[in-house]
């Protein structure tokens, strides 16, 4: 099942809800369908029986994990056989896609990790740093922490930061943590999994050279945004990780194409280690790292303002964001490595 975190617009306002992507491109509203279903078979409170089994939340979705799932689907299915399309109150069931606003499947969790998971991306990138893999990633998984209050969902605009002048996307498979946990057993890792989404991992990369130069980070140089979405795909039917297809496209063209097959640490490899001594909470993202070939920086191809940034992770769907252009007004602007260099210049003469 796609469930995604969308945003309508009504005569009273905007509101945040959650619903089945369905095969012909809309939207179900799960709450109001339950609602609608609970109601027809006798409930008396079907309004308060639907925030209790399908909540308009994707965390509350996500804590409840396969059960949630199941009794979605009984709930699309039902909708669907007895072909309704308004709930008890007159709400509207299905939105059109394209007339709402699809927010980042998950808005608000605790905590983004991002990991390197695939080697020959991570060879090609740390040569141009200058380093190598250390020894220590073949024996066990490494990561960072991401800014996760910075997400940013499908067709919204990403901001290029003021102190960079090299902008970068990175194609990544994003788990989403369903049921929360601590000190996990590999063998029960899979079962924290609710489903899977895309991570485009945006990165300045003149400003990550010289924050890995000094082995902290990355800080400014990722921290400003994380695409996410658009929907989450759950795990009971998304089952081809290793072969799925994956797709980078630049207004349009093809840059990239590639597959998690290579990827060094499972997901449960990630997640039970992840948990060691450390709560794993609902919501929490897992971010695979760019997958070989899955960044501009790798194949020595650059964005530039005003791009169309596409990733497709076949059996999930499209992420597509477009990159603004810089504020060089900006106090940022004094930042970026140009102006750094002209000013060591403008001394070293004086």
């Amino acid at each position: 099942m796609r469930l995604a975190t969308f945003q309508v617009t009504t005569d009273v306002g905007k509101f945040k809800r959650v619903g089945a992507v369905v095969s012909d491109g809309r939207i179900l509203d799960l709450n109001f369908a339950y609602a609608t279903m609970s109601g027809a078979k006798g409930d008396a409170y079907p309004y308060e029986s639907a925030n209790f089994h399908l909540p308009p939340d994707m965390m509350e979705l996500a804590k409840r994990g396969k059960q949630t799932v199941d009794i979605a689907s009984e709930t699309v299915k039902w909708i669907a056989d007895k072909n309704i399309d308004r709930a008890i109150e007159g709400e509207k069931l299905y939105w059109d896609v394209k007339d709402v606003k699809i927010l980042p499947p998950v808005t608000n969790p605790k905590v983004l990790r991002d990991f390197g998971s695939f080697e020959s991306h991570l060879k090609k990138t740390r040569a141009k740093f200058g380093v190598n893999i250390p020894e220590a990633w073949y024996r066990r998984p490494m990561g960072f922490k991401g800014n996760p209050t910075s997400l940013v969902g499908h067709e919204d605009e990403v901001v290029w930061p003021s102190y960079t002048e090299r902008m970068d996307y990175e194609m990544e498979i994003c788990a989403v943590v369903g049921k929360p946990g601590r000190n996990i057993p590999l063998e029960e890792a899979a079962d924290h999994i609710f489903g899977y989404t895309i991570l485009d991992d945006f990165s300045a990369r003149d400003v990550q050279a010289e924050e890995s130069s000094n082995h902290t980070g990355p800080f400014k140089g990722k921290d400003f945004a994380w695409g996410l979405g658009p929907w989450i795909v759950t795990t009971d039917e998304f089952v081809n990780l290793d072969s799925v297809e994956m797709t980078v496209r630049i207004n349009g063209e093809v840059w990239a194409q590639s597959s998690p097959e290579s990827m060094k640490w499972s997901f449960a490899q990630l997640i039970s280690y992840t948990s060691l001594d450390e709560t794993l909470n609902t919501g929490d993202l897992i971010g695979s790292g760019s997958v070989n070939g899955g960044c501009g920086f790798e194949n020595d191809r650059w964005v530039k303002p005003g791009d169309l940034v596409e990733v497709e992770v076949k059996d999930i769907g499209v992420l597509r964001n477009r990159i603004g252009h810089p504020d060089r007004s900006s106090p940022g602007n004094n930042w970026t490595v140009a102006a750094r260099k002209a000013a060591l210049s403008a001394s070293l003469q004086h």
